[in-house]
């Protein structure tokens, strides 16, 4: 029994991952056909490198410096840790097609200092500064650097970099209605990452409050430190906090967190993989690292030089994330099963890791998904995969406590009791999630299979009826076709909502398969059922869908009669639902027996 429901968690999971994949192979497209491609400044850019800090952008207009411009050869341009101050130059003709239209200039980077000059015909200009430096300049509340174009007169862009962090330029140009669309897009896909982090941090909060056990409080703290990381990353920390802390925070959070994210990391390996029983030399080494992370952690604080810091963070953590790879490896050749779910994991993270290492030194080609998909997708599938490996060790733990509880002797007994009622309420938790519908929230096939035999054996010992309603999203494959399958998830999630939120208290609604969904109505005649039927027909049908607008469901329903089987009953629902497609869909249809009628049909 244990087993299977051990092999029903994995499938769980495995089936979470592919829908991971998909999450980082589309990206919402509700606006798709409406919406303009963004521009790739990189290629377009004249780069003058001003050692002295002293240019202005008076002397560039005079002509003085024009021969020292270099054009871009790349798309993204980084120049890494630098005492000099960057400009950038930009000619309108070539970018802006149409004056007259308001444009965008969105820098992703998260810089000291940035400044956008305008450069008119006349030879004025318009300064807009951005940056940490001017976090309050910004009226938009997001997290990159934005720049409004709207004077049709503007003829140059120049932009000047400078400050302590590394100085890149990520950046794009967007007509206004491309722009929005884009905003909205990054806010859903944030929001999908960042609560799939919190959703496990919270899980596993719980499993650790149930079973008392270090390691899920250590992959508790890893999982924050990691949020905290990847939110200094993509600049989150100012644009939530920009306005309320010192520009000296937000200069250095990415080392802080970084070595936070390091300090957790080796606290979790060390006690997941219980370094001082199976490898006390690597449990030494590991305590030399969590001293030597300790000491990166006070010098980012410090040290003013944050090129320093970084590219000791840099190093320490490719160095550290060897040593957890090569822990798990040494682990695991031990015959410790834990680990192997644990080297998974860690390797996807690892090479994620390291790829955003050399991408930082320059040892490897600069590109903003180093910096934004791959951190993303090594975390999640990482998260993933150390889920599994800690449920391996709650098995475990559980024979462990089997075995013990053989030999203890009556005064131990009440703690292994107690034990084992902790390893009982986790393995609930798992049942219910194995039970569930992971999309749309609602019991997925196991369960209604469950259901529907409860109602059977309720029907053929007490002589009474039940009914079922097969329901079909209708045209729901032209949703994907058109608009993605994100869209075609948002719809399969509202749909389930509007099917519990309809059902009588003693119904149970499940995902049946793909897009279609079943409601079992214990101890109800066939005439309820399609008038419950029709109920949600008409819910369906008023209901104003995102980006879709209208989406209509078919109908089939049957009640049980003396003789029937599982087969034949729903059997004879499918039919009922085959026969309102033919009759035009958006409709309800029964059968009993051999005789059909239709209820509505629109």
């Amino acid at each position: 029994m244990m087993k299977n429901k051990i092999k029903k968690t994995k499938l769980l999971f495995y089936f979470f991952i592919v829908l991971i994949f998909t999450f980082t192979q589309f990206s919402l497209p509700g606006h798709a056909e409406e919406r303009s491609e963004p521009i790739i400044l990189g290629k377009h850019y004249d780069i003058f490198r001003d050692p002295s800090k002293k240019i202005t952008i008076e002397d560039l207009l005079s002509g003085t410096y024009n021969k020292s411009f270099v054009a871009s050869k790349d798309d993204y341009v980084f120049f890494g840790h630098t005492n000099d101050t960057i400009w950038l130059r930009l000619d309108t003709e070539k970018i802006l097609k149409d004056k007259q239209k308001s444009y965008w200039l969105e820098v992703t980077d998260k810089l000291d200092s940035i400044e956008m000059y305008l450069v008119k015909e006349d030879g004025s200009y318009r300064v807009q500064k951005r940056g940490i430096s001017n976090v309050d300049d910004q009226n938009i509340h997001y997290r990159s650097n934005l720049f409004q174009i709207q004077e049709p007169s503007v003829k140059e862009i120049y932009l000047k970099l400078d400050g302590e962090l590394p100085l890149s330029s990520i950046s794009f140009l967007f007509a206004t209605d491309s722009f929005i669309n884009k905003i909205i897009d990054y806010k859903y896909l944030t929001g999908m990452f960042y609560g799939f982090l919190l959703a496990l941090l919270i899980y596993n909060l719980f499993l650790f409050f149930s079973l008392k056990e270090r390691a899920y409080f250590y992959y508790v703290l890893y999982i924050f430190s990691f949020i905290l990381y990847q939110a200094t990353l993509n600049s989150l920390d100012v644009e939530l906090l920009g306005k309320f802390l010192p520009k000296l925070f937000f200069i250095k959070s990415s080392a802080i967190s970084g070595n936070l994210l390091l300090l957790f990391m080796i606290l979790f390996c060390k006690e997941f993989l219980e370094l001082k029983k199976y490898l006390p030399r690597f449990h030494n080494f590991g305590n030399l690292l969590l001293w030597g992370t300790v000491l990166s952690l006070i010098a980012s604080f410090i040290i003013p030089d944050v090129a320093i810091t970084n590219n000791v963070t840099i190093i320490l953590a490719v160095v550290v994330f060897i040593f957890l790879w090569l822990s798990g490896i040494f682990v695991l050749l031990k015959g410790q099963k834990m680990a192997r779910y644990y080297m998974v994991g860690w390797t996807v993270l690892l090479g994620s890791i390291i790829v955003q290492a050399l991408a930082f030194l320059s040892i490897i080609p600069f590109h903003p998904v180093i910096f934004e998909e791959v951190p993303a997708v090594g975390a999640i599938f990482e998260s993933i995969f150390l889920s599994l490996a800690l449920g391996d060790k709650i098995n475990i733990i559980k024979k462990e406590t089997q075995e013990i509880q053989q030999i203890l002797n009556e005064s131990l007994e009440y703690k292994v009791k107690e034990r084992t009622q902790e390893l009982e309420n986790a393995k609930l938790e798992l049942e219910k999630l194995a039970n569930t519908d992971r999309l749309t929230q609602v019991p997925n096939r196991v369960r209604l299979d469950y259901v529907l035999e409860e109602a059977f054996e309720q029907a053929q010992h007490h002589e009474t009826t039940f009914s079922i309603i097969l329901l079909d999203i209708d045209y729901f494959k032209e949703v994907n076709d058109e608009f993605g399958h994100q869209v075609g998830d948002l719809v399969l999630m509202n749909v389930a909502q509007i099917l519990q939120n309809t059902i009588r208290e003693q119904d149970t609604v499940g995902r049946w398969g793909g897009e279609e969904f079943l409601v079992i109505c214990p101890q109800t005649t066939l005439d309820e059922a399609v008038k419950i039927s029709e109920k949600i027909r008409q819910q369906l049908e008023n209901y104003q869908f995102p980006i879709v607008q209208r989406k209509t469901s078919s109908f089939g329903v049957t009640s049980y009669v003396n003789g029937d089987t599982r087969n034949t009953l729903l059997s004879r629902c499918d039919k009922a639902l085959y026969q309102a497609k033919e009759q035009g869909r958006n409709c309800v249809e029964f059968l009993t027996d051999d005789v059909n009628d239709k209820i509505s049909c629109t």
